[in-house]
């Protein structure tokens, strides 16, 4: 389910689109768990299709699970996204790439600052795929899925348009990568934090390489889209003394 598409007035193809995550509430007191033949990191596990409804406690922000454990839920959208180049034709809203979509990275949360690479005329900004909970990796295909209202704040610089999504949050700096291989999206996701280093100091690429082998982490998006995702996670504060640009 998305919203969207959202025109940003003065958009223009090679522009970078920030969105800030001003606010997430959880909109139902309940969410969704679903496994099925064929899918998930595990396709030959699930026998059939299996969906659990699993009751929310918005005041108390958690979910009691079906076999037990109470949860404190973390909600974020599983998709944000600009709308993809025209070029490439029809894209449906499973597989995710430059453009964002279908990431289901849980730093897609509230505070979060998103810069999207902008493709076409005004942007067309989408959102939806609410989550209240999921691990990296969603290996059984779905997160606890629900509603989300949120609220967000779009600013727009002109041609300054990063390769994929980037995002901030906090002191935290999120460089993605999409590939149909884990390696194809670890290298993409590297390199991208490379460009980051690169541009925000005086490093060379291989001192860049050499700090983020130091100091970024290697995690993994999901692995059940289609294009699977990793994400390298740096803290910039680890950058504190480096030769400036």
């Amino acid at each position: 389910m998305l919203t969207g598409p959202v025109h940003v007035a003065g958009a223009e193809p090679g522009d970078r689109l920030i969105v800030e995550i001003e606010e997430i509430t959880l909109a139902q007191d309940w969410g969704w768990s679903a496994i099925e033949p064929g899918f998930g990191i595990f396709p030959d596990l699930a026998p059939a299709y299996e969906s659990l409804v699993v009751p929310i406690d918005r005041a108390r922000r958690s979910a009691r699970l079906p076999w037990g454990p109470e949860v404190a839920l973390a909600p974020f959208f599983g998709i944000l996204a600009v709308a993809p180049s025209p070029q490439g034709g029809p894209v449906s809203s499973v597989p995710p790439g430059p453009f964002g979509g279908n990431v289901d990275n849980r730093f897609f949360r509230q505070g979060a600052r998103i810069s999207f690479p902008v493709f076409c005329p005004g942007a067309l900004f989408f959102a939806g795929d609410g989550h209240a909970l999921q691990g990296d990796g969603e290996v059984c295909d779905t997160a606890l899925e629900t509603a989300l209202n949120g609220r967000f704040r779009f600013t727009l610089e002109k041609r300054t348009a990063p390769a994929a999504p980037e995002i901030e949050l906090g002191e935290l700096i999120v460089t993605m990568g999409f590939h149909e291989t884990l390696d194809g999206a670890a290298r993409d996701a590297t390199a991208r934090m490379l460009d980051w280093i690169c541009a925000q100091t005086g490093l060379t690429r291989t001192e860049a390489w050499r700090h983020a082998s130091l100091c970024a982490d290697l995690r993994i998006t999901q692995v059940v889209n289609g294009q699977k995702g990793v994400h390298c996670v740096l803290d910039r504060r680890s950058l504190i003394g480096a030769r400036p640009a």
